[in-house]
């Protein structure tokens, strides 16, 4: 009887741990199925619901009183709270539930605080405004994993360092707003490990990039100390953008993060953009960056790196050109040839890499 009794507990545990497996799977692939286009509506409704709560009250504040007003403000993010609250009790994963809620409370706490502040004339600054909305919201952040809300929350950060004293030059305030941005960090980190369809974490992760790189390049050009550079403001500015570039980059190969290598380039070809107008040493570094650019793309194959940098190449070439008093039909001319080594350098690494292709 007492092996029988042990068999039967074994099955039963067994049976437990099938069910527990199954829920899991459905669960994932429930979270799976929501694909680009489901997010993006998902997205949009909920954007368009709360813009349509707003509007719908703000037609009619004034028949409220201070309390009502301030109870009214409110209550959409209490809401939010609750039924994420009620959601995670019932462990709920789907994407399809959590995105529009995650955009939904975001949009209904910065619309709530604004409110009441001017409900009861509160005083304050606009830095003031940003950092306490900014610190609202981040528990959105952490919760639903929303991929707007993830990937754009650092924007607070980066308006609330540019509010405070753009220009200021402060290594006080470049920390303070490099460890504002870092706040959600662990959450961008939870994203990354338990990543949406992949058309749409491709697509937030090269909006993450960009507000990441060209966010510290606004922020910190504006309060790191350009004598700490050494070489003058615009130099400066060139050097700060370059250095978050690279940081994205950096952390894109450590971390395997998609699409953010590409970004990188990009931010950093196009900061080299600005330097035909500025000292030699600013426009050596950016015909060095757009060489090793398209050395990379030709390297490794990428068409799309490769013409990447050699646009930006020939742009940083021909600006220079134009300056010169040479004439219009010789400019003509070496438009024309720069054309056609653009065009050619695209056939020869498509044809090489089509009988690369063919050859394995």
């Amino acid at each position: 009887m007492d092996d029988i009794r042990r068999e039967i507990e074994k099955i039963d545990l067994e049976i437990a741990e099938l069910k527990k497996r199954r829920r899991a799977l459905c669960e994932k692939l429930g979270a799976g199925r929501l694909s680009w286009g489901g997010i993006i509506a998902g997205a949009f409704g909920a954007l368009m619901i709360g813009l349509g709560v707003i509007a719908l009250f703000a037609a009619n504040w004034d028949v409220f009183g201070r309390e009502a007003r301030a109870a009214i403000a409110v209550a959409p993010s209490v809401a939010c709270g609750i039924a994420a609250t009620v959601a995670a009790a019932k462990g709920c994963k789907s994407r399809a539930m959590w995105e529009p809620l995650g955009i939904l409370w975001c949009v209904a706490t910065i619309a709530g605080t604004c409110l009441v502040a001017q409900t009861y004339q509160a005083g304050g600054s606009v830095p003031g405004l940003v950092l306490f909305v900014g610190l609202l919201t981040l528990p959105v952040v952490w919760i639903t994993r929303a991929i707007a809300p993830t990937v754009l929350w650092p924007v607070f950060a980066i308006v609330w360092g540019c509010a405070s004293g753009y220009g200021s030059q402060s290594i006080s305030l470049a920390a303070k707003t490099v460890a504002f941005m870092a706040l959600s960090l662990p959450a961008f980190a939870a994203f990354a490990r338990n990543p949406p369809p992949k058309a749409a974490y491709v697509s937030a992760m090269i909006v993450a990039g960009l507000v990441y790189s060209c966010g510290l390049g606004i922020a910190l050009s504006g309060t790191l100390p350009h004598a700490l550079l050494e070489y003058g403001d615009d130099f400066g500015f060139a050097l700060v953008f370059w250095a978050c570039a690279g940081i994205v980059m950096a952390a894109g190969r450590i971390f395997s993060f998609p699409a953010w290598g590409m970004v990188g380039t990009i931010v950093a070809c196009g900061t080299a953009i600005c330097t035909p107008f500025m000292e030699t040493a600013a426009y050596a570094v950016a015909l060095t960056i757009t060489v090793l650019t398209i050395a990379s793309g030709v390297i490794r194959m990428r068409l799309s790196l490769a013409n990447v940098g050699a646009a930006t190449l020939l742009y940083l070439l021909l600006a220079k050109f134009c300056e010169s008093e040479v004439s219009f039909t010789v400019k003509g001319m070496v438009f024309i040839l720069a054309g056609i080594a653009l065009v050619s350098l695209n056939v020869a690494m498509v044809r090489f890499g089509g009988e690369r292709k063919g050859g394995r």
